[in-house]
């Protein structure tokens, strides 16, 4: 799943690449693994990513990320020609102070560039949440059971029958919002325009990433065309934000 996920990121850096030219002062924000900011380094940017400390550890380290509190980034007034981000806004608790201090890092005239989910990636991530429960109930039966020494006898009950069965009939939410219906709503363009613009950005340019895909990862082997041919029935999967620092 992650080398699925690596080739999306990477696909939807292409889109904006015009803007990491060679010398270029960049940094991420939620650089998880440092697929991406390898990616900006190897076309030759200067780049500095940020995450915080309690991130889930990736299984495989390709960059330097430096952790940080989420909310101060750890550098002076404009030390950055680019800020960057991918699927991470709609994780903070405070965006709004995140989205102030990346413009006070950025240049005059610099640039701020975010990928964050649609609406359409809410909805058909929902869906397939369904398939996606069927796949690991398979998965578990084929698998032969395992009995350790050490684990403790089981403690099912009303309670635990209950969350069991909430988890199975709802997805849960992806980011900090209460559920997947509330980000439905939270994720919507103007939400989000309104949000960065509100840091002192100028809006540059809003899109779709012209990418088809879905949490869960339930068809991996679907090719970047065959995305992007669906994205124009079903919708994208991110909305692509570029800002200026005026």
């Amino acid at each position: 799943m992650e080398g699925h996920l690596e080739a999306l990121r990477t696909a939807e850096l292409e889109i904006v690449r015009t803007y990491f030219r060679p010398g270029v002062r960049v940094l991420e924000i939620g650089g998880g693994s440092g697929h991406q900011a390898r990616t900006l380094a190897a076309w030759g940017c200067d780049v500095i990513s940020l995450d915080v400390a309690n991130r889930p550890t990736p299984m495989t380290q390709f960059h330097d990320v430096r952790t940080y509190d989420g909310v101060h980034i750890p550098f002076p007034d404009s030390t950055f020609d680019v800020v960057y981000s991918s699927n991470v806004l709609e994780h903070l608790q405070r965006p709004a102070d995140l989205c102030t201090e990346m413009r006070r890092v950025l240049v005059s005239g610099g640039i701020a560039i975010h990928f964050i989910p649609t609406p359409a990636w809410r909805f058909w991530t929902s869906l397939a949440h369904y398939p996606h429960l069927v796949r690991r109930l398979v998965t578990r039966l084929q698998t032969p059971p395992t009995v350790r020494a050490d684990t403790p006898p089981s403690t099912s009950g009303p309670l635990r029958m209950g969350r069991l069965l909430r988890r199975a009939l709802l997805a849960g939410a992806h980011g900090e919002y209460s559920n997947p219906i509330s980000e439905l709503y939270y994720f919507r363009r103007r939400r989000w325009s309104a949000l960065l613009c509100g840091s002192g950005l100028e809006l540059m340019h809003v899109g779709g990433n012209g990418l088809f895909y879905t949490g869960y990862a339930l068809f991996p082997t679907l090719s970047l065309n065959t995305r992007r041919i669906a994205a124009r029935f079903l919708g994208s999967s991110c909305h692509v934000f570029i800002l200026r620092s005026t």
